[in-house]
């Protein structure tokens, strides 16, 4: 007469540490007649990793439904600031490491705000673009007088190159004696017409207002 039958648990070491029981039951084959027993193992998982099991995935779902929301405009951030968190002006700008050698194209951006606008002061001011190389100062550039609302771009590879020669390395120092603006740098390069791309940074400042 067919039935189960449970046989005790042999424990290995390696099981032991793993914490995995294993039960095996033996079935008897009544379609076929012949007395032999199939043996089936089933594995019954540590309840304590089933547990974890089930919160990684429950955390795996949930970002991805958080995922999904932000690609369909679900979830919203924050716009960006003009400078930083506050969108401060300066009067000083520091901008390190900049190329005007072939292939490269480098920029520098003056805006200065309306009156009451973040980083603006309401008055007309005067930039004065300093360059500096590896062997020191290169020149300088007085940039036009701008009112509030005002904003113009600069190219320094066409000033460095007409009026002083210069191309390679420079690093920029832009600067008004009296009222903050904004400022920045954008540069673009095409390397052996293989890779091209850009950068655009805001210039390091002493401090808003400073």
């Amino acid at each position: 007469m067919g039935g189960i039958v449970l046989q005790p648990l042999v424990r290995s070491p390696s099981i032991n540490k793993e914490k995995i029981r294993k039960i095996h039951i033996l079935t008897t084959r009544t379609s076929v007649g012949d007395g032999r027993r199939d043996k089936m193992t089933v594995v019954i998982l540590n309840p304590k990793k089933v547990i974890m099991g089930g919160l990684l995935c429950t955390l795996l779902f949930a970002g991805s439904i958080m995922g999904v929301m932000a690609l369909a405009g679900l979830l919203r951030s924050k716009p960006a600031q003009a400078y930083g968190g506050a969108g401060a002006g300066a009067k000083k700008w520091y901008f390190a490491e900049g190329y005007t050698g072939p292939g490269f194209e480098e920029w520098i951006l003056i805006y200065n705000p309306p009156g009451g606008a973040a980083g603006g002061s309401g008055n007309a001011v005067s930039p004065q673009i300093r360059m500096y190389g590896n062997a020191g100062e290169i020149g300088v550039y007085n940039a036009p007088r701008l009112v509030p609302g005002q904003r113009i771009s600069i190219n320094i590879n066409q000033i460095a190159q007409s009026a002083y020669g210069y191309s390679g390395d420079v690093s920029i120092y832009v600067q008004d004696p009296e009222y903050p603006f904004i400022c920045e740098r954008a540069l673009y390069f095409n390397y052996k017409g293989q890779i091209t791309g850009g950068s655009q940074v805001f210039g390091y400042q002493e401090g808003p207002n400073e």
